[in-house]
């Protein structure tokens, strides 16, 4: 019989108590050994001495549980569902290889590898029952060929497909509440960036590198403008999933801008992928210190209109805003300065944003991607501001404001022509969820909600669940999500 203390015993929850019977771990003391074992890792990642960043595969039980690692006995390059994938193509960034794909069969592994991430996504997406079955054959696939496609060596094409291979299946898992899965392909994608040094592209300065360097990975010189512009554009997908996720998921983010460790980033901002063949970088062309030149000039216009820069600016101020609120002393002049002119470069980077009612109806992709670039910029401001409201959050303050805006940006599109959503938007709706409930808990407390403004108040909670029910229909993630809101609405 299991055993159970009293204390359970009397709750009528013995069946859930972890007393140990002394035969084997409990399920805490089970966390407890992971946590410790992450703790350590993280210190070892944080080192400056540390040597190069050793990835350790949380696969390896299974593909020995396969035979030794053997690939399975189909590598599949094309879903057997008869529905077209771009229907459920991925909304995670994505950026070009160079080359594009084989017009034939048989397919070298880096390009099954890439094609299979690319359909695990889309049948993640898709409404169709027979291909969101086929997940487990994709990903299987994919993991076999992961770690053997860059073994002995690899050219170009083969790092890129790998890395953004990466990048697909980080969101992925993340989209999955499969956490620890997220953050192991996270780093190996962002030690492949280093690696390659794709952050110091163009750079004016003499550098040995990132932190992560290896010869496998070292990239040949770009064979045109177009793919050193695809190069570029990779290095922001990483570090825009570096930023984000370093907030979201409270760990420690790669790109800190210490000469010492070798992580100033270097390559020039990026641009649509058209932008490098009609207007290429000037031969001569160098920069340095990127992220730190635009942090300097805070406050000033920004004129970009390419929105995966758009976004990289974003992510980096959420980032930037999260690190703040953690240190911020109101007592103190430095943190109150810092914060000051953080909080105006988000002002001013969300009134730059193009309007979301300028974009055509028709492309949905871009609807997509500015949608979740104005919640990141929104998201941002509530995150400098988690110190401020820790006592309460003042009805229309800032931080109830932003969060409205938020929600109003949500109303401005068709959200049924948004089929699918980036998994940041899921926890940024939960935020700006909880700092409303949070609000309206403020006027309940000074008896200031009756019957004539009760539904206008809860009305943008009403649109946020609306969201999450839609884009929860494909992603185990926003129907997680929902349910924190749908309880945060208890409170009230």
């Amino acid at each position: 019989m299991h055993p159970a203390c009293g204390q359970c015993t009397k709750a009528g929850r013995a069946i859930d108590c972890e007393y140990s019977d002394g035969k084997g771990l409990t399920a805490s003391q089970i966390l407890e050994e992971q946590v410790s074992q992450l703790q350590l890792r993280i210190a070892e990642l944080e080192s400056v001495n540390a040597a190069p960043l050793t990835l350790f595969d949380p696969y390896e039980s299974f593909r020995r549980s396969q035979g030794g690692g053997a690939l399975p006995s189909q590598q599949r390059c094309a879903p057997s569902s008869t529905t077209p994938l771009h229907s459920g193509f991925p909304p995670h960034p994505t950026f070009p290889s160079t080359g594009g794909f084989p017009p034939s069969t048989g397919y070298p592994n880096h390009v099954t590898l890439l094609l299979n991430a690319i359909y695990l996504a889309g049948a993640q997406f898709s409404t169709d029952a027979q291909l969101r079955a086929e997940q487990p054959t994709f990903l299987a696939t994919v993991l076999n060929l992961l770690t053997r496609t860059l073994s002995g060596g690899a050219d170009n094409a083969t790092i890129m497909y790998v890395l953004q291979t990466e990048i697909l299946l980080t969101y992925y898992f993340l989209d999955n509440n499969r956490g620890m899965e997220s953050i192991y392909h996270w780093r190996a994608a962002t030690s492949i960036a280093f690696a390659c040094k794709l952050h110091l592209i163009r750079s004016s300065r003499s550098s040995s590198g990132g932190p992560a360097s290896g010869v496998q990975y070292q990239l040949s010189a770009p064979a045109d403008s177009l793919e050193e512009g695809e190069r570029i554009n990779a290095f922001w997908q990483v570090l825009i999933l570096d930023k984000c996720l370093s907030i979201t998921l409270s760990s420690p983010s790669a790109f800190t801008e210490d000469d010492a460790k070798g992580t100033i980033v270097d390559s020039p901002w990026p641009m649509d992928v058209s932008a490098y063949l009609s207007n290429p970088l000037p031969p001569g062309a160098r920069g340095s210190r990127t992220i730190q030149a635009y942090m300097q000039s805070l406050g000033s216009p920004n004129r970009d209109r390419h929105y995966v820069a758009l976004q990289s600016k974003a992510a980096i101020l959420y980032a930037y805003a999260g690190d703040l609120a953690k240190t911020y002393s109101p007592n103190d002049y430095t943190s109150t300065t810092r914060f000051t002119y953080l909080d105006r470069g988000i002002d001013q980077l969300a009134r730059d944003l193009p309007p979301l009612a300028g974009v055509d109806t028709s492309r949905p992709d871009i609807l997509r991607k500015l949608l979740n670039i104005h919640l990141i910029v929104y998201c941002a401001t509530l995150q400098l501001n988690k110190p401020i409201d820790h006592a309460g959050v003042m009805y229309q303050g800032k931080s109830w404001t932003t969060a409205l805006n938020a929600v109003i940006v949500l109303q401005q599109v068709n959200l049924g022509a948004i089929k699918y959503m980036e998994p940041s938007a899921a926890y940024v709706l939960t935020f700006a969820a909880e700092i409303i409930v949070r609000g309206i808990m403020t006027l309940k407390s000074q008896n200031a909600i009756d019957s004539s403004n009760q539904a206008a108040l809860l009305a943008p909670l009403s649109q946020i669940l609306s969201a999450m029910d839609w884009w929860g229909i494909t992603s185990p993630l926003f129907r997680q999500q929902r349910v924190l809101v749908q309880t945060m609405l208890t409170q009230i």
